[in-house]
């Protein structure tokens, strides 16, 4: 519990403070012609584009695109608080948007590693990822208010971004890593997004 309690604190002081570093960035440069929800669905869009782009093995450009869907995917809502156009309506847009983010790059991978023996951790990847956001809204709807677990949303971005980026093109002649780190970001959120979502499911089974 205690263990539970630091990762939250930690968790939370830095979510708190790229928020605070990104409203003070984007406040100058609000139009009030975007709206939030066009930059949610714009977000989206690029989240497909990035899937595109994995599904071709172009993985190192895939995790550059998929870091711009993640930067926009923050910006709707803080658009929204500084607008004061934040709605109820708008926060479950957010959220079944996110899923369909979640979804495209992994599918893309999915499609380029058909024959290979990662695919598995990749659908386990899928699972997990709908499974740790499922869990938390059904748990939350029935009264439980603890969110637990390592692989949330922003840890699962920045592992497959770390994956992505570290997997460079060949011909920067870097080394022969090709898409090794990539591999192992895989297995490594195939593994922990599905302990997270029994971790939250146990969590969630003691409080109710």
């Amino acid at each position: 519990m205690q263990s539970e309690g630091c990762q939250k604190a930690v968790r939370n002081t830095l979510v708190t403070g790229y928020y605070r570093l990104i409203e003070k960035l984007i406040r100058p440069m609000i139009r009030p012609d975007v709206s939030p929800n066009a930059i949610s669905f714009f977000s989206v869009v690029v989240s497909f584009a990035a899937g595109m782009l994995y599904a071709f093995g172009v993985f190192f450009w895939g995790g550059l695109v998929l870091l711009l869907s993640g930067f926009l995917d923050t910006l709707d809502g803080t658009v929204a608080r500084l607008r004061g156009q934040s709605t109820r309506f708008g926060a479950l847009l957010d959220s079944t948007l996110d899923r369909y983010s979640d979804f495209f790059p992994l599918a893309g991978l999915l499609l380029f590693y058909k024959d290979h023996w990662v695919f598995f951790f990749i659908l386990l990847s899928i699972i997990g990822s709908l499974m740790v956001s499922y869990i938390k809204a059904r748990a939350e709807s029935l009264g439980a208010t603890r969110v637990v677990g390592l692989m949330q949303r922003p840890e699962r971005l920045i592992l497959l971004l770390a994956g992505s980026i570290l997997s460079v093109p060949p011909s920067w002649g870097i080394g022969n890593i090709a898409d090794i780190p990539l591999i192992a970001s895989l297995c490594i959120l195939g593994i922990l997004t599905n302990l997270t979502a029994f971790h939250r499911l146990l969590a969630a089974k003691e409080e109710l």
